[in-house]
Parts: C-alpha cells; structure tokens; sequence
C-alpha cells in the first residue's frame, strides 16, 4: 500500500518516518498538490496533515473529493488536515484525532486554531508561532495542575484569541493577558515538561494508525461534478514528473511554445480538433465503442506499440490515466467521424482543395505539382492504351505502393479511400495502377541506363 503524507511544521520527517517509514513524505499541500502527488505517486491513501494558509493558495475541497471520487482513502489530521476533514467527511474524508474531531463537534470554528507562522523548508518548518490549539490543550493542562485559575486560563485564550496567528507566541500572549511576572514565571515553568502539541499527537496517533493497515478502505462512491475552474487545476496546475523534476503541465505547454520550431502546427492542429470536437457536440456526431477502438488500433499501429503493456507505458511517459488516454482516444474519433461527415456533404468535391491549400501554406505544393505533372505525362506517353494496365489485385497494388514509397495506409482500404480524398476503393485502384506503371518505367529505364554505363565500361 503507498501512503503519501503532507507534512510540515506539525512535526519533523525523521519523527514521522519512525512510524511510518515506507510513505512517501511531501511538503505541506497547496493547491494542486493532492492531484500532483496522485499523478506522480498513484497513492492508495492519503494523509493531509500540513497545508500552507498564507503564501500561497490552499489545498483545494474539490481536488480532495476528486481523490476520493478516484478510490483514494484520504485521512485528515492536526491542522490543515482536521479543517478540510471536517469540511470534506460528508463525501468520505477521515478526519483523524481531537483537532479533527473538535472541528467536527463544533467545539473549534476558525482556521486560525490551527494556523502558525514557520520557517522555510531548508529550516525544516521550524514553527515561528504557536497554534492555538496547542495553546488550548496547554493551559487546560497547567488549570487542571493548578498553576492558572478559571479566570485566568480565560483571560489567557482570549488574549490569544484576539493575536493575529502569526504573531501569536507566549510571551506576547502572556503580556496581552496582562499576566505579573510571578504568574508568568510559574506558567513558563510548567510547560517545559507540561505542554501539550495536541497537533503533533494527532499527527502521531494518525501515523500510527497508518502502520497497522494492510489495505487502505475504499470511499465510498458518489458523482464528482467538475468544475471550470476544477478543470484549470488539473489540465493546467497539475504537476508530473520527468527526469527526476517535476513541472505543472501549463509550464510544458510554454516550453513547447517558446522553443518547438513547429509549435504552430501544433497549436493549429490542437485547436482544430478542440474546434471539431465542439462543433461535432453541435451537429450531433458521435462515435460508437467499435470507432473509438479502430481509433486505438490504428494509434498503436503507428507508434509501433505491440500490446497492452506497451501502450500502458506509452500513457505512462505521456502522463495519461487510464480515463485520460480513453477519452483522447474518443476525441481522435469523433474528429475522424466529423471529417467523414465533412467530406460526405462536399459529395464529388470531396477534398481536393482543402489538400492543396494546406500543401501551399506547407511549402509543399510546387514539387508535389511537378511530380504529380511529371507522371501524368508519362502515362499520356507510354500508357495510354488501357490494355496494357497491371492485372494485380488491389491488394497486391497496396503491398507493391507501401513497399515503394513512403505512403501510409493505417485503416481497412474502402475508409482510407474515403479519408484521403478518393471516390471509392476503385477509384484508389485506379490511381495504383497508374503509379505502379510510371514507377516501374523509371525503375527499368534506370535498369537500362546501368547496363548501358557497365557496357561502355567493358568495350575495350
């Protein structure tokens, strides 16, 4: 079972890797960091402990209901985790200890309880305030010892109540609360040995909890609604990782932009079947399981991938889920079957000139012209009488044309005829026959012209 935990300031990496030593340990969660550590570590389990409040955004509700939705067991616990635990159990997040469970009875209301100021990661999140849940679970502590009365122990919450969190430390507490420099003294003493981490004992206790599962439990199902902005997060804030790095997929799509020399192309082809898929959703076209399936035959026909464990690994490197992969496999289709709706309502028209603009902006018209002007005037020369046409099948034509040019024939021939612009798969036969004859007149006219030299070479 892989169990990924995002852990900061509640407490040290070495503490936690003490009890649960095979997790993988990821820093506090922002936003995008739970779909990040699903894509990059396929967890089974989940434990949100420490997620950042102010730098930077928090981790998002819905791309914790997004793992759960996936079959991810996600546990809540001591700070950031107990908040969205009790926010998010409705849906089958686990909220885990008493912050969690002071979260879920009402006892505890604000996001500050569990917020504190801390060092960066190169200083191990060394906490630079303290949580007032921790302050809480201290000063019941040293009132239940005797060392505050009631009243004071009052004062002294409200006292950090009112402090912003990240300026709430003891001694500022202490002075706000207006306490006398014998009250303090005796405090200060008692917690040396009797303060309570109430955020780091949850965090222990879910750790723990953690290390006798065999199996993590699976959420329950429930329908998963994504959002635009759920959208932006994954297909664009996401992070994968390469090479040992990880980057967020709009950073990949930048990269493509400002240094592929045939960025455009790919822009304009992306757009284009966004544009056709949108369009197809218009006029009704759809493709059924038996196109979508043809669409992978021929995917993996032209990437060489020889079963299921290749095209596994192939949406492995290309950061593909299952789902993902299927669901591109459906856009290919259905773009397929909007070409084949197209060139059915361009009738004899079909597409000649769409082919011939896009060879013009592709710079590949004029030699494609003069070789296609080239062959037609051998065939008025030497191939006119109609008898003289090959007898082969049109199957045979195929295998002599693929072996002999760089053509490539991905789908059954009578779809293909049809998707490059041929009437019919008589119609291909036809234009077959007439590139076998020109290219076995050059092959043999080549054939000529080499004895010819080798001759010249033997006369003495």
């Amino acid at each position: 079972m892989k169990i990924c935990v995002f852990l900061g300031p509640t407490m040290p990496v070495a503490g936690a890797r003490a009890i649960l030593p095979d997790a993988v340990y990821l820093p506090p969660a922002s936003q995008a960091d739970v779909l990040s550590a699903m894509t990059i570590h396929q967890p089974d389990a989940i434990a949100l402990i420490d997620g950042v409040f102010g730098q930077s955004l928090s981790v998002w509700h819905k791309e914790i209901l997004f793992a759960l939705h996936s079959g991810v067991a996600v546990y809540g616990a001591s700070s950031m985790g107990a908040l969205r635990a009790a926010e998010c159990q409705p849906y089958g997040m686990i909220p885990f200890g008493v912050v969690a469970g002071d979260y879920m009875n009402g006892r505890l209301t604000g996001d500050d309880e569990v917020a504190l100021a801390h060092a960066g990661a190169e200083d191990g999140y060394f906490p630079l305030s303290e949580p007032l849940v921790n302050l809480r679970a201290s000063l019941a502590a040293a009132r239940a010892a005797g060392v505050i009365d009631a009243a004071l122990h009052d004062r002294l919450i409200a006292a950090a109540k009112a402090r912003f969190f990240p300026e709430r430390t003891r001694d500022r507490v202490w002075a706000d609360a207006g306490l006398t420099a014998g009250e303090a003294a005796r405090l200060d003493d008692f917690l040396v040995k009797g303060a309570v981490d109430q955020k780091r004992l949850d965090a222990e206790a879910l750790l723990s909890h953690l290390s006798g599962l065999t199996a993590a439990p699976r959420p329950a199902p429930f329908a998963f609604n994504a959002s635009h902005y759920f959208d932006v997060l994954y297909e664009r804030d996401r992070r994968v990782a390469h090479d040992g790095n990880t980057v967020p997929l709009s950073e990949v799509a930048s990269h493509a932009a400002l240094h592929r020399a045939d960025f455009a192309e790919i822009n304009a082809a992306a757009l284009g079947r966004l544009l056709t898929v949108q369009l197809a959703a218009v006029v009704g076209v759809t493709a059924d399981p038996a196109m979508i399936a043809d669409e992978v035959r021929r995917f993996c026909a032209a990437r060489n991938l020889d079963g299921p464990a290749a095209l596994a690994d192939w949406a492995r490197r290309n950061d593909l889920t299952e789902a993902e992969f299927a669901a591109l496999m459906t856009e290919l289709a259905v773009e397929r079957a909007m070409r084949l709706w197209l060139i059915g309502r361009r009738y004899l028209a079909r597409t000649t000139k769409p082919v011939l603009n896009e060879l013009r902006l592709r710079g590949l018209y004029e030699q494609t012209a003069a070789d296609a002007a080239l062959a037609q005037r051998v065939m008025e020369l030497h191939f006119g009488d109609a008898s003289q046409q090959p007898s082969a099948t049109l199957e045979e034509l195929v295998v002599d044309h693929l072996a002999n040019s760089s053509c490539r024939i991905d789908a059954p021939l009578e779809n293909w005829a049809l998707e490059s612009g041929f009437k019919d798969a008589l119609d291909l036969r036809i234009d077959l026959m007439r590139a076998k004859q020109v290219r076995d007149l050059f092959r043999q006219l080549a054939q000529e012209a080499e004895a010819a030299l080798r001759s010249e070479e033997t006369t003495p």
